[in-house]
C-alpha cells in the first residue's frame, strides 16, 4: 500500500512540475509581449505612424516571404485535417506522445529540435490555410472558422511553453514566427478591428494576441542569458553572439514585420541604426571590438559560425538583408544614407568574394551543402542580388569610379565569367591571400587553384547529421582544388574518399569515420598560416598542420553534437605544408610529416590531386617530353619509371609529377564507376536521388608515407599549362625541411620561401637571405630593382616591422596593423 501510495505522490508531482514550468514559460512569454507592446504605445510621432500604417498594409497585400511556406500539404487538406479541438488529426498521436514524454518542458537539445520541427509543420499548415486567403481562394471569414482559430491558440500554446533553457533555435526564431506574422497580415483587417475595439470577438482578440506573442520570438529567442534578455531593443542584442549577428540575425528573423506588428517606432528605429552599422568588416585582431564579429571579412571574404570562411552563407545573407531592409526603409522617417565606410566594405567584398567562384561554380568548402549534386548547372555568383540592389537602390552613394566597375561587374556577372580585365591584378584575377581565412587563390582565365589552409586564427567547415553535409573532416588541411571548367570537383564528391581529399595529408581510412554534428569544423593547432603575393602570377604559402576540434576552442557556444564520437582517426599526423604558383606551375612541398599515433591502422598520404575523368582516353603520360597512353585497368601504377618520375597528364585538364628527391612512393590510379553515395554525403539529396548519376569516373594521385612516417617529405609539382610540360623543370628547390621550405626560379629572378623560424638563413644562387621573424618572402628581380612581398604568418599585432637582409644589406619593413595585421606588404628595393 505504502509503494502505491508513494508512486501516486511521485506521479502527482511529476504533473505538477511540468505544468508549473509550462506556466512560467508562457507566462513569461505573455510578459514580455505585454512590456514591448506597451513600449510601442508610449513612443508618439505622427508622421512615423502613418508610415507604419503604409507599411502594414503593404505586408497585408505582398506577404513576406511567402517562399518560406514549404508544408506539402494543399489548404483544403490543411482545412481536412483540423478536428473540433483545432488539432491535426495526423499529429495528435505525435503531440500525445511528447505528452506523455513530457518532452515540451525538458532541456534537451536534441528533443526540443524535434519538437521545433512538429510545431514547424503545425504553423505552416496554420499559413497555409491563411495563404489561401491572401491569393483569393479562401475567403477570410470562412478560413477564420472556430477550430481554425484554436488551431491557432493550441498549437502557439505549446509552442510558447517550451522548455527555455535549451536553445530554442531555428523553429523559435525564424519558422514560426515568419508563419505568425503572415498570418497576422492576412487577417490585418480583423486584426485591426480589435486594435480599434470594433469587435467584441474574445476568441480573435486571444488569436491577435497569440500571433503577437508567436512573431515576438524572432527578438527573443534563443535567450542569451544575459543583460540583453531584459532589454530586447538595444544594439547590444544583435551583437556578440552567433545567434545574434550575421545571417542569424537579420536575414531569417522576420524582426521588420514584427516591429510593424507591434507598431513599435523604437524596433523600427533599431533596425535601421543596425542594418547601417552591420555593413563593416572583422578580423581576427578587431574581433572583440568590431561592430559585428560575422560578417564580411577585411581580406575580402566572410565569417559565419564563428571564423568559418562561409562567404556564401550567412555573411552574404546578413549583408543582403541589411541592404534590404535600409532599401525598404528609404522615403520614410527612418532612412539612412550610405557611409563611405559602408560603401568601402561593399566595394571589398565583390572584390574579395569573387575569388571564391569560377566559371559558374563555387569552390567545395565555402558551406555545409558541398556535397549537394549541382546537376552541373552554372549558377550566378551568390553575391549578384547584392550587387542588383545596390545598382538598383544605392549607386549615389558610390563614386564614378565604382560605379562604372559595378556596373562591368553586373554585366560580366549574367556571363558567369568574372574577369574584369582592366583592374590591377590582386583584385579580381592574378593571386591573392585572403588572410582572414587562410587561403591563397590563383584565378585565371584558363584556370583556377585555391588551396585552403589551416590555423588556429580560423576555424573549419561545419557539418551537421540529418541534413547538411556529414563529411566535412578535411576541408581546411591544406584541401586544394585544380579547376579549368569549374564542375571538376562538383559532380564527383558523391564518391570521394575524404580521406584522400585534394592537398591532405591524412591517415586512410574513410569508413572508420562516424559523421558527427560539429558547428566549427576542423582546423590546426599551430597559429602559423601565410602567404606572399602583390597580385601577380608568382606567390608562395605554408602552415603547420595537426588538426583539431574548433569547436573545443575557448568561448565556442555553439559545439554542436559530437555524441561520444571520437573519430581519432582523423588526428595524430603533423605536417610543414608550403605551397608556391610560379608561371604556370603550381609546387607543393612538405616536411615532418610524421604520424604522431602509429598505433592506429592505417597509411599516412599527401593527396595529390582526387579530380573527375571525362573521357577516359584523355589520360596518359609523359615521358621523355612525348606522351603515351597508360593501362586504365591495371590499377595504382608508380609515378616512378626506372628511377625517373614520370609526369601523369589529363588532356585539356592538369599535369601531375613528384620530385624523386623528396618523394619514395607515389602513384596514380584511374578508378571507374566508383559508386556514388550522394545521400550518405548529404541527406538534403534525397528527394532527387532518382535522378542523380549512380557513378563517377576519378583519377586519383598520392603520395605513400607507410603507415610510421616520422619527419618525412614529399614534393610534387601540378602544370596549369595548356602545352605538354617540358622535360626541365624552370625552378630549382632550394630548402625543404621544418626550419625553411623555399624554390627559386632557374633564372634567378625569382625566390620563394617560408621561413618557419628566423633561426637559419637560406643560400640561393645570387644571394643569401635571412629574416629577423617567421615570415613568408616572395622576392622578385624585375631589372633595376627588386620587388619584395613579405607576410607575418603568425599574425602577431605587437610585430610592427620584419628586418630582411640581403647578402649584408637589411631592410627594415613595416608590418600591417590593426585589422590589416596578417596582410602580406609589398616594397621595391634598388638594386
Amino acid at each position: 500500500m505504502m509503494n502505491k501510495t508513494l508512486l501516486f505522490v511521485l506521479c502527482f508531482t511529476v504533473i505538477v512540475c511540468s505544468t508549473f514550468a509550462q506556466q512560467t514559460e508562457r507566462k513569461y512569454a505573455f510578459d514580455n509581449y505585454h512590456k514591448y507592446q506597451r513600449q510601442a504605445l508610449q513612443v508618439k510621432d505622427p508622421a512615423k505612424e502613418t508610415a507604419i500604417e503604409k507599411f502594414r498594409q503593404n505586408y497585408a497585400l505582398n506577404g513576406y516571404r511567402r517562399d518560406h511556406l514549404r508544408t506539402k500539404m494543399t489548404w483544403q487538406e490543411c482545412i481536412n485535417s483540423l478536428d473540433d479541438h483545432g488539432q491535426f488529426s495526423d499529429m495528435v498521436s505525435k503531440e500525445q506522445q511528447y505528452v506523455a514524454q513530457e518532452a515540451f518542458t525538458k532541456a534537451s537539445q536534441d528533443t526540443q529540435q524535434e519538437i521545433g520541427v512538429f510545431l514547424t509543420e503545425a504553423s505552416q499548415r496554420i499559413w497555409r490555410i491563411a495563404d489561401a486567403v491572401h491569393s483569393k481562394e479562401l475567403k477570410a471569414n470562412v478560413a477564420l472558422s472556430d477550430k481554425y482559430c484554436k488551431a491557432i491558440l493550441h498549437y502557439g500554446g505549446l509552442e510558447i511553453s517550451r522548455n527555455n533553457k535549451s536553445s530554442r533555435f531555428h523553429a523559435s526564431c525564424f519558422a514560426i514566427p515568419t508563419a505568425a506574422v503572415n498570418i497576422y497580415f492576412v487577417f490585418l483587417p480583423q486584426m485591426d478591428g480589435i486594435g480599434e475595439n470594433t469587435t467584441n470577438n474574445k476568441q480573435l482578440k486571444d488569436v491577435s494576441d497569440m500571433l503577437k506573442v508567436l512573431a515576438l520570438q524572432c527578438w527573443t529567442q534563443p535567450l542569451r542569458q544575459d543583460s540583453t534578455d531584459d532589454n530586447v531593443v538595444q544594439i547590444e542584442r544583435f551583437r556578440n553572439h552567433v545567434w545574434w549577428v550575421g545571417g542569424n540575425a537579420l536575414a531569417y528573423r522576420p524582426l521588420l514585420p514584427t516591429a510593424m506588428m507591434y507598431k513599435s517606432i523604437p524596433m523600427i528605429g533599431l533596425l535601421s541604426e543596425l542594418s547601417q552599422k552591420s555593413i563593416s568588416a572583422v578580423s581576427q585582431t578587431t574581433y572583440d571590438k568590431a561592430f559585428w564579429n560575422e560578417g564580411f571579412t577585411v581580406d575580402g571574404a566572410g565569417w559565419g559560425h564563428g571564423k568559418q570562411s562561409l562567404v556564401w552563407g550567412y555573411p552574404i545573407d546578413g549583408m543582403n538583408s541589411a541592404l534590404g531592409m535600409l532599401s525598404t526603409l528609404r522615403g520614410s522617417s527612418w532612412a539612412r544614407k550610405l557611409s563611405t565606410e559602408n560603401t568601402a566594405w561593399l566595394m571589398n567584398f565583390f572584390r574579395g568574394g569573387n575569388w571564391y567562384y569560377y566559371n559558374g561554380y563555387t569552390p567545395l568548402c565555402t558551406d555545409r551543402y558541398t556535397a549537394v549534386y549541382y546537376n552541373q548547372e552554372k549558377k550566378s555568383i551568390r553575391y549578384s542580388s547584392l550587387i542588383n540592389q545596390v545598382i538598383k537602390d544605392w549607386m549615389d552613394s558610390f563614386s564614378a569610379e565604382e560605379q562604372k566597375e559595378l556596373l562591368q561587374l553586373k554585366k560580366e556577372i549574367s556571363k558567369m565569367e568574372i574577369n574584369m580585365e582592366n583592374y590591377p591584378v590582386g583584385e579580381y584575377s592574378g593571386t591573392r591571400w585572403l588572410f582572414n581565412n587562410d587561403d591563397l587563390i590563383k584565378r585565371t582565365k584558363d584556370y583556377y587553384i585555391h588551396i585552403n589552409m589551416a590555423s588556429a586564427r580560423c576555424d573549419g567547415l561545419e557539418g551537421a547529421t540529418g541534413f547538411a553535409d556529414e563529411y566535412n573532416f578535411f576541408n581546411a588541411d591544406g584541401l586544394t582544388f585544380f579547376m579549368k571548367k569549374g564542375d571538376e570537383y562538383h559532380k564527383i564528391i558523391g564518391a570521394w574518399d575524404i580521406t584522400a581529399s585534394p592537398g591532405v595529408t591524412a591517415r586512410t581510412g574513410m569508413n572508420k569515420i562516424t559523421p558527427v554534428t560539429n558547428w566549427r569544423g576542423y582546423t590546426s593547432k599551430h597559429n602559423f598560416a601565410g602567404a606572399a603575393t602583390y597580385g601577380g602570377e608568382n606567390s608562395v604559402a605554408g602552415f603547420i598542420f595537426e588538426k583539431m576540434d574548433a569547436s573545443t576552442k575557448n568561448g565556442v557556444n555553439d559545439k554542436g553534437n559530437p555524441n561520444g564520437i571520437k573519430n581519432e582517426t582523423i588526428y595524430g599526423v603533423k605536417a610543414y605544408k608550403s605551397y608556391f604558383t610560379y608561371g604556370d606551375y603550381m609546387i607543393a612541398l612538405g616536411a615532418g610529416v610524421s604520424n604522431l599515433n602509429p598505433s592506429l591502422a592505417g597509411d599516412i598520404h599527401t593527396t595529390i590531386d582526387q579530380t573527375s575523368v571525362d573521357f577516359e582516353e584523355n589520360l596518359y603520360v609523359v615521358k621523355d617530353g612525348k606522351s603515351q597512353s597508360i593501362d586504365i585497368d591495371k590499377g595504382p601504377q608508380s609515378f616512378f619509371d626506372k628511377g625517373k618520375a614520370l609526369w601523369m597528364q589529363q588532356k585539356d585538364g592538369f599535369a601531375y609529377t613528384v620530385l624523386p628527391e623528396y618523394v619514395k612512393k607515389a602513384y596514380f590510379t584511374y578508378e571507374k564507376n566508383v559508386k556514388n553515395e550522394w545521400v550518405k554525403r548529404n541527406k538534403s539529396n534525397l528527394p532527387n536521388i532518382s535522378k542523380l548519376p549512380a557513378t563517377s569516373n576519378i583519377l586519383r594521385l598520392w603520395v605513400d608515407h607507410g603507415q610510421t612516417p616520422v619527419n618525412d617529405s614529399y614534393g610534387y609539382v601540378v602544370y596549369c599549362g595548356k602545352k605538354l610540360p617540358g622535360s626541365n623543370l624552370p625552378f630549382k628547390v632550394l630548402r625543404n625541411d621544418t626550419t625553411i621550405q623555399a624554390i627559386q626560379s632557374q633564372d634567378v629572378k625569382v625566390v620563394q620561401a617560408v621561413f618557419y623560424s628566423s633561426k637559419e638563413s637560406l643560400v640561393a644562387k645570387n644571394m643569401r637571405l635571412s629574416v629577423s621573424d617567421p615570415t613568408v618572402v616572395l622576392i622578385e628581380d624585375f631589372g633595376t630593382e627588386y620587388k619584395i612581398t613579405l607576410n607575418d604568418p603568425t599574425m602577431n599585432p605587437t610585430l610592427k616591422r620584419v628586418r630582411l637582409t640581403i647578402d649584408a644589406k637589411k631592410i627594415d619593413v613595416e608590418m600591417p596593423v590593426q585589422e590589416y595585421c596578417g596582410k602580406p606588404v609589398t616594397v621595391t628595393l634598388k638594386k
